[in-house]
């Protein structure tokens, strides 16, 4: 069990080549400047210790808010650092003419579609708090090294929609961007990618992982792992837990419908049988009836329900609306439940307390992408909590490296997309960030070197934590491994 904090990055290999770049952030055009959107609101809280190294055990009470932190060291090594250990901070570079003393001209434009409002909100909030982190951290670097190249980020809000990321992404291409960070969801990119595709654009998603979208030479580079592993890691631990039938409850969209399908077949690999289960589309907001299906499902299916695994892939609101039916009905309290990366670590989760004492009852365990491990990692990942007073997914972290990725990439290779993503391929090879290897293999997606952590809710003398329970680990060069803690004690 880990306690999770926040921090960060970036070391690159073999790039000192490249200009020095410095990077400055906007939401909108010049003409258009936008204030930034608040972040959500939380209650106040009195600001916690620093983040130290975790131990095993050691729980996340869900009011904890860890206090401030220096920000992150600047990389400065020339090779990358072997994973668990942090970056050497940089130094100044001999007789650099002191940035004050150049103009500032902007070079290369990039373009950010994030979800700011909508169902996908708090991940665009903690990605939108993790780009402007990384352009300050990218400024102080290189302006410290004499530069005056900058880069604008323009950021638009998708409103967790399909059509409204299309839109979007033609008033980037318009505004002169070659390089988007995002989109965000599968639906999303689905969506832009044929555009981009025609139009000389070149997508950095975050957050996309449907196995469908990894084809090879398109306009798409994503740095999140498949979902073909968050669905093996899943069925791993629940065979391993003892179950012999799986039956899904699910969200009928690209996300979810490729999730389900995924688990089925690994789960049906480990030898385990698998009952239809229940899809939902995604406008749905009201779940008994689905949950009444899915019990009737189990009662005809299953004898022995404690051999029974019930995965939820949903987001937080909809797989709290699932809980809180399913507390109510008797003997779905039975099996053992689970949680997929849309929900883990959501406030809906803990909002009502019948759905967190049943989730902690049922031992839901949620399948979250992997820390690093490293110092860095903790420290970024803290400064993006300290933005947004909430926690902060993983992806966001991915999508800090993607900025530092563009900045020693974009003013060296030109603003064709072609050979921008020829760039960044290899580039990425040698790119070791705050959420670890950034290589990608040949269909743009990111190779290895990431884990599956597993999260729980544990309830203490009638409050909530958050506690990581498993990994499955997947470290290049290594055979896949699921570390279970010990269990709790009752």
């Amino acid at each position: 069990m880990r306690i999770r904090g926040l921090a960060a990055v970036l070391v690159l290999c073999t790039l000192m080549l490249f200009p020095a770049l410095a990077v400055q952030a906007q939401d909108d055009p010049p003409a258009a400047q936008q204030p930034p959107a608040a972040a959500p609101a939380k209650p106040a809280r009195k600001p916690a210790p620093p983040a130290k190294t975790p131990k095993p055990g050691e729980p996340i009470a869900l009011e904890q808010q860890p206090g401030q932190v220096p920000a992150a060291p600047m990389p400065g090594a020339p090779e990358a650092p072997a994973k668990g250990k942090p970056a050497a901070p940089a130094k100044p570079v001999k007789g650099a003419t002191p940035a004050a003393s150049k103009v500032p001209s902007v070079r290369l434009t990039v373009g950010a579609l994030l979800p700011l409002s909508g169902a996908q909100a708090a991940q665009g909030a903690a990605s939108r708090a993790a780009i402007e982190l990384a352009v300050a951290d990218v400024n102080d670097y290189l302006a410290g090294n004499g530069s005056a190249d900058r880069i604008n980020v323009l950021i638009e809000d998708t409103e967790s929609t399909p059509a409204k990321a299309l839109e979007r992404l033609k008033f980037l291409a318009t505004s002169g961007a070659r390089a988007v960070i995002g989109p965000y969801t599968d639906n999303e990119v689905d969506q832009a990618l044929p555009f981009a595709d025609k139009n000389g654009l070149l997508l950095l998603s975050q957050g996309s992982a449907g196995p469908y979208l990894a084809k090879p030479d398109d306009a798409l580079l994503r740095f999140s792992p498949s979902d073909a592993f968050q669905a093996e890691a899943l069925a791993v631990l629940a065979s391993q837990e003892g179950a012999t039938h799986i039956i899904p409850i699910w969200e009928g969209d690209m996300y979810g419908d490729e999730l389900v399908t995924h688990i089925k077949g690994q789960f049906a690999n480990q030898g385990g049988q698998v009952v239809p289960g229940v899809r939902f589309r995604p406008e749905v907001s009201q779940f008994a009836s689905y949950v009444a299906d899915l019990k009737a499902q189990i009662d005809k299916n299953v004898k022995d329900k404690k051999k029974l695994a019930v995965v939820v892939a949903a987001r937080g609101a909809q797989t709290a609306g699932i809980l809180r039916e399913a507390a109510k009905l008797a003997g779905l309290d039975e099996p053992r439940w689970y949680g997929c990366d849309d929900s883990a670590l959501r406030g809906g989760i803990v909002q009502d307390q019948n759905v967190a004492r049943f989730a902690a009852k049922v031992r839901m365990a949620f399948a979250r992408l992997g820390e690093t491990g490293t110092a860095l990692y903790s420290e970024v990942e803290k400064r993006i909590e300290d933005r947004i007073q909430a926690f902060v997914d993983t992806q966001a972290v991915v999508a800090y490296d993607i900025v530092w990725l563009l900045a020693f990439t974009g003013l060296a290779s030109g603003d064709d997309a072609s050979t921008l993503r020829k760039a960044v391929t290899a580039t990425a090879q040698r790119f070791y960030g705050a959420s670890g290897w950034m290589a990608l293999n040949e269909y743009g997606d990111r190779a290895e070197d990431y884990d599956f952590d597993f999260w729980t809710i544990r309830e203490m003398e009638g409050k909530f934590f958050w506690v990581k329970t498993a990994r499955y680990q997947f470290d290049p060069g290594s055979v896949k491994q699921l570390v279970i803690n010990a269990p709790e004690k009752e």
